[in-house]
This record gives C-alpha cells, structure tokens and sequence, in this order.
C-alpha cells in the first residue's frame, strides 16, 4: 500500500499583485483551480479549516492506495519571471514497498505562448524509486521535514538551476498540488 498527501496553507506568487487565483483558498476550489484526477485507488482533494491550527482554509490534496495521481492547478500568463513565490505547505510521502514510489509536491511548471512544457520546480517528499529528479529543465527541492513550512524565492533566482530553460520563452507559469503514487 503506497499512500502520500499534501497540505497547503496559502500560496502568494507574483510581483506588485499576487497573481494565483484563490491562493489563500478562502473561496470554493472552483474558484481558480481545475482538477486532475487519473488511476486507480484513493484519490482526494478537499478544502476545510482543519488541517492547521489556525482559522483560515486549506487544502488537502491525497493519493492512497493504488497507481494515478491527483492534480490541483491553474495556468497563469505572467509578465515578467522577476516574481516572488511563497507557499506555506506541508508535504509528505510514504511507500511500503521496494516495488513502488509515492511523490507529493508543490510544482511550479514553465509554459512557453503555446502551454508546452519547458521545465518545473518541485518542493517536495518522495520516496527512494520516485523518479523526479533534478536536470538542466527539472529542479527538486526537498521539503524541510513533515511540518508546516514556508517556501519562498524568486522565479528568476530559481531558473538560475534550469539552465535548459530560456527565461525569456517563459510566458506562463503552472502552479500545481501534486500527489502521485506507482504500485506495481
């Protein structure tokens, strides 16, 4: 049994205006975000004002038992990668077997004009055989520990470790919750 999950509090990404609909998640999920459920298993995403201490929401986004993965994203254009990012997540992952892996992440993928894929940054928990890895378009950022944490940088100090990424082809960013598991 594969099981992993992730929490976040609040996300704020952007320069003079935070540029992430909904960030703080105090409106319905329909609000700014899209859903993205495939596999087999456990496969949830929720929004309540229990998962942390204090008063306000936040999601919760999970993948147990069984291969897929669970999504919670939005595309935003942006005008410039001199951006601020922060987010206050609480990430975990956990496997049971040599035969599988688990990942939970907070993603941010870099779209060119026509949504391709260019390369993302993850901050994230992952099993041993999970295969996000980092390269000249892949960055992994470990979370700190299984505690609520903030992560904050600058998106044009963070392509610093991208440099398959041309920073100028960047039109829009991805900012995802993610929650993928393979039990084989």
């Amino acid at each position: 049994m594969n099981r992993y999950f992730m929490l976040l509090l609040l996300v704020t990404f952007g320069s003079a205006s935070v540029l992430i609909t909904n960030g703080d998640f105090e409106d319905e999920l329909s609000t700014g975000w899209s859903e993205l459920m495939a596999g087999s298993g456990i496969m949830e995403i929720t929004r309540s004002t229990t998962y942390d201490p204090d008063p306000d929401y936040e999601v919760y986004v999970h993948k147990g038992d069984g291969t897929g993965s669970v999504e919670l994203y939005q595309i935003t254009p942006i005008p410039t990668t001199d951006l601020e990012f922060s987010v206050n997540a609480k990430i975990y992952a956990f496997g049971t077997s040599s035969q599988c892996w688990s990942g939970a992440a907070v993603s941010i993928s870099y779209l060119d004009a026509s949504d391709s894929l260019m390369g993302w940054t993850r901050i994230c928990a992952r099993t041993v055989a999970c295969p996000w890895v980092n390269n000249n378009s892949c960055h992994v950022i470990q979370a700190a520990d299984t505690s609520w944490n903030t992560y904050a940088f600058n998106i044009n100090d963070e392509l610093t470790n991208l440099p398959g990424i041309t920073p100028t082809d960047i039109a829009k960013i991805q900012f995802s919750l993610i929650a993928q598991c393979v039990d084989d």
